[in-house]
């Protein structure tokens, strides 16, 4: 029969909540990088975002300078 202290089982439920926790994180950027790639909006709680990379960000800045 196996028998694992507390203490050891806390560690190991824990350690296996942290790794669902970072593949959640890394399912997010896979995510957010297709739909950049794809030009396609994220869903977030029924709101709607579009993925602009920083360059994008940058030239669309220095264009509103220019404008005003």
């Amino acid at each position: 029969m196996l028998n694992i202290k507390e203490r050891e089982l806390k560690r190991l439920l824990d350690s296996q909540y942290q790794k669902g926790i970072n593949h959640g994180i890394e399912l997010m950027k896979q995510k957010i990088l297709h739909a950049y790639k794809n030009g396609n909006p994220i869903s977030i709680e029924g709101r709607v975002y579009f993925i602009k990379s920083d360059i994008e960000n940058l030239r669309n800045i220095f264009a509103d300078l220019e404008i005003n």
